[in-house]
């Protein structure tokens, strides 16, 4: 199964999250095929002599993880199999023996993985509020999000006594205020991410006291261990503790992140059809020279001027081979392969490959799904869009990914962030004058917004479906205007 998220990242950026979820009825290697579309206007300028490969990839930032394991804030507090009896285990394995590395990597790991499922938690407990329509729900949820937050907090904080023992060093320490801190910076985004929601709500007044509540706490608590703070007004205090939020977030989440070993795709091929290339213009240089030699003899002038010709004509035809099975590779093989492994063990690889492409050349679904409106097919008649197609095929191990381990991992994140800055070189300014009539001055200027779009058509495709998704991007020399699915 695959799962398709698109969002805007930054002021110039798109987030592509795709999850590739293995499936046990697909066998135990899975196979996921992407193909993205991009369909953009001629006035950016975009197009093979200007904007290549290389151009392309620089603009593209992957991330590739493992998804993380699905609890509700409820299952986490449970007992049994889930995340604290398994830290718990962790903590009393390393009290008994805080030499052994493996015990301490796999305290280590525990206390990793239960911030990550903790804050996984979070953000759908948070999506689940924005999706809620009654204030009689809304507010039980809340409720139920504080107490349980509370209780995990609470549990995970009354842990530390059993690591204040002498035999525990200072480092193995420092781990779990490492995530005691995480911990608290969750609460913070989430809990202020929830009062952003309600704010312009009636029910907002009624929910703030607890929310409010639960805030302080995590900050007097914070204050306690020693943890950074943001200060109001202090701008160079507040960037340290931005810098130090990241790299706690990159420490916490970095046993989900695979090791990833890129290199070209179809070198061995293509290396096999160039010897191809030259062999056959050598055989045509020898040809030429073996029979000038029998009709002129040697050292004649005659002979040295096709020997010239030959060598030319030589250079010329292994160009136009090596092009042309360039233009034949590029169908067959994609231009990256990136070896997915996790800890050394190979669990699979994503295949990447980018390509312009000709409107005569799109699936007839695509061409569909992308209906201009008649002035835009007008224009395109003229001034034909330039298409984009970005390419990916993953292949994943479902049994070695299920090896890592203690808990059921389903399958990996893709998390792409397209930059569209050098899409916006050749642009308009933003900002351009409107005039209206009115009756008193004769007219009135206002300022209008200038905005390009770009569209997106993403298939989806696995063994056990396939579908489509149609994106539209407004965006010009000031960022990202808006991001929406079209139906």
């Amino acid at each position: 199964m695959i799962d398709t998220e698109v969002k805007v990242h930054d002021d110039f950026s798109l987030e592509f999250k795709i999850g590739f979820i293995t499936n046990k009825s697909s066998g135990d290697i899975n196979d996921f095929r992407i193909n993205t579309w991009m369909f953009m206007p001629n006035s950016l300028d975009i197009n093979r002599s200007t904007y290549e490969k290389s151009d392309f990839y620089r603009d593209v930032k992957t991330n590739i993880r493992l998804i993380t394991p699905v609890y509700s804030l409820e299952e986490i507090l449970k007992a049994g199999r889930g995340p604290f009896p398994r830290l718990q285990k962790a903590i009393d394995n390393l009290a008994i023996d805080p030499t052994d590395e493996a015990i301490t990597e796999s305290y280590v790991y525990q206390i990793k993985m239960l911030m990550c499922i903790l804050k996984s938690a979070l953000r759908r407990h948070v999506q689940v509020i924005a999706n809620t329509q009654t204030d009689e729900a809304i507010n039980m949820h809340i409720e139920s999000y504080i107490r349980d937050i509370r209780n995990i907090a609470l549990q995970y904080r009354e842990m530390w006594d059993e690591l204040t023992e002498p035999e525990i060093t200072k480092q193995q320490r420092e781990y779990f205020l490492f995530g005691d801190e995480f911990l608290g910076n969750i609460i913070e985004q989430y809990t202020f991410q929830i009062m952003r929601l309600l704010k312009a709500k009636p029910l907002f007044n009624k929910v703030k006291p607890g929310l409010h509540k639960l805030v302080e706490d995590e900050i007097n608590h914070r204050k306690k261990r020693g943890f950074r703070l943001l200060n109001e007004g202090d701008e160079n205090h507040n960037s340290l503790v931005i810098t130090q939020r990241n790299i706690l977030k990159k420490f916490v989440e970095s046993d989900l992140f695979l090791q990833i070993v890129r290199k070209k795709d179809g070198a061995l091929a293509q290396q096999f059809y160039y010897s191809i290339a030259a062999g056959v213009a050598m055989i045509f240089a020898t040809v030429i020279s073996f029979f000038a030699t029998q009709r002129f003899g040697n050292f004649t002038t005659d002979l040295f001027i096709i020997l010239v010709f030959s060598y030319m004509f030589k250079d010329r035809i292994k160009d136009m081979m090596r092009y042309y099975f360039s233009s034949k590779l590029g169908k067959k093989y994609f231009d990256m392969k990136l070896n997915l492994s996790i800890r050394k063990q190979e669990i699979g690889w994503v295949k990447e490959g980018f390509d312009y492409i000709e409107e005569s050349k799109l699936p007839e679904e695509v061409r569909n799904m992308r209906a201009r409106s008649p002035l835009v097919e007008a224009e395109n008649n003229v001034y034909d869009e330039k298409i984009i197609l970005y390419r990916k095929w993953v292949s994943l191990s479902r049994k070695d990914i299920e090896k890592y381990k203690e808990y059921r991992l389903s399958g990996i994140n893709d998390i792409t962030r397209f930059n569209l800055l050098n899409y916006t070189q050749k642009m308009d300014n933003p900002s351009i004058p409107l005039y209206i009539s009115n009756e008193e001055e004769g007219f009135l200027t206002i300022e209008g917004n200038k905005v390009y779009p770009l569209y997106f058509i993403i298939q989806c495709k696995s063994s056990e479906d396939e579908y489509f998704r149609r994106y539209r991007v407004l965006f010009n020399r000031n960022g990202i205007a808006d991001v929406s699915e079209l139906s």
